[in-house]
């Protein structure tokens, strides 16, 4: 499938700290303002150069994988002011992707789809890195409709006091079963949003879309969550969302042994 027209300074996406904009059409910049023939288009109302500086950083540790995006280093767009080189996503993310096309791909594609996501989850946890905010939001689409995961702007180096500070979005959020709210463990955090990511994907929709995010809360609460027991893999995400797993190579192990039992179509 073609890539989109683009332009540079175009603005693709915004976030709370940060622009993603065209560079060229291969690649986009992520940063807090945009600068076109020596002229600033937009920019973020305080400066958030330590986050561009500590997601590079991140991106460097992770070093190049197939379900990654790459990362191109640093752009200086102005004296003391840098953004991130990113790979541009022809398709741009899944979750925008879904919602823009109401009838789902193939079973087979969106098998193929769960086991790029989890797969490149297995390796940034290999990598000792918490990603923070796994999310359809941040899955991007390229050609032949494969996944790699981007945006690590709340990811962090996992160290021996590694303290979680930030929260993944509420249809992803583990549940606190009896614990503190910050003494969930991280890695189940993270396959439990590995499970919401998978259910998306299979489901084509979000789960419990029709709500609002605090009767979703309170449904995770009391240990319900949406239907599987039409998707192939039900039973896998049933498992990320109630801890069985200890780490995305299990979830990846599973997908690959129900996905050789799929017919093929």
């Amino acid at each position: 499938m073609p890539a989109r027209v683009v332009k540079p300074g175009l603005i693709l996406g915004i976030g709370a700290t940060c622009f993603v904009s065209v560079y060229d059409s291969e690649t986009v910049l992520k940063g807090y303002e945009i600068w076109v023939g020596g002229k600033r288009q937009s920019y973020k109302w305080r400066p958030y150069e330590e986050s561009v500086l500590r997601e590079e950083s991140v991106y460097r540790h992770l070093g190049s994988h197939p379900r990654l995006l790459s990362c191109y280093g640093l752009v200086e767009v102005r004296p003391s002011v840098h953004s991130l080189r990113l790979e541009l996503a022809p398709l741009g993310n899944v979750r925008q992707y879904i919602e823009d096309h109401p009838e789902p791909l193939s079973e087979d594609t969106r098998l193929q789809t769960v086991l790029d996501v989890s797969l490149g989850l297995a390796y940034i946890h290999s990598r000792k890195v918490r990603h923070a905010d796994l999310s359809c939001r941040n899955l991007f689409l390229f050609d032949d409709f494969r996944v790699k995961i981007g945006d690590f702007g709340d990811a962090a180096v996992e160290r021996h006091e590694f303290t979680p500070t930030v929260c993944e979005e509420i249809r992803c959020e583990l549940p606190c079963r009896g614990r503190e709210f910050d003494h969930r463990p991280v890695r189940k955090r993270e396959l439990f949003a590995l499970g919401s990511v998978l259910y998306e994907i299979m489901a084509w929709t979000r789960p419990f879309p029709g709500l609002q995010d605090d009767a979703v809360l309170a449904l995770y609460a009391k240990e319900e969550f949406p239907s599987t027991d039409s998707l192939t893999v039900g039973h896998i995400i049933l498992n990320c969302w109630k801890e069985v797993y200890d780490d995305a190579d299990q979830v990846g192990q599973d997908l690959e042994k129900a996905i050789a039992k799929v017919p093929a179509q």
